[in-house]
């Protein structure tokens, strides 16, 4: 199952197959060509998520392939977006 993995300044998020990658870039790139704005998506497994992108924030987006199985279970247990892990607490 085509998946669109979506990365954001260390968080990632997996979109569904059928997602928009054009119009995801060209949001993308509108935000960054001035002093920044919101682009806003859909994740698979969580509500509509808005992120602020200016020209300092890296992106990549990345198409992978998954079973269905492991998309189907990320509806009700979504994969962790923050890959830095869980902060220490002190």
């Amino acid at each position: 199952m085509r998946i669109v993995k979506l990365r954001i300044d260390g968080q990632e998020f997996y979109l569904p197959g059928d997602a928009d990658v054009d119009g995801l870039r060209k949001q993308i790139l509108t935000a960054i060509s001035g002093f920044g704005d919101f682009i806003d998506f859909r994740p698979i497994g969580y509500r509509e998520v808005s992120v602020l992108m200016t020209p300092h924030v890296k992106a990549r987006i990345e198409i992978v392939e998954r079973s269905e199985a492991e998309v189907e279970e990320w509806k009700e247990d979504p994969p962790d977006m923050d890959l830095i892990g869980p902060f220490p607490t002190f």
